[in-house]
């Protein structure tokens, strides 16, 4: 199952805090995608997420992340 956000014009913490969120509701295994802003957005989620020990894939301005 891919669930899908749309954080396009969403600022600097809340994109991640969002994502997060969105995160926990979540069962391991399955795909969030995230549509977010050039610049620190798409930045930052990513590697927020990477750290939190999710699998990752950005393509353009979309952030794949698999929950861990």
């Amino acid at each position: 199952m891919t669930s899908t956000l749309d954080l396009t014009g969403v600022p600097c913490p809340m994109n991640w805090v969002r994502t997060k969120l969105a995160l926990e509701s979540l069962e391991p295994g399955e795909e969030l995608s995230v549509a977010l802003d050039d610049g620190e957005p798409i930045e930052s989620v990513p590697r927020s997420a990477r750290e939190d020990g999710h699998e990752v894939t950005v393509q353009g301005n979309i952030v794949n992340i698999v929950k861990r």
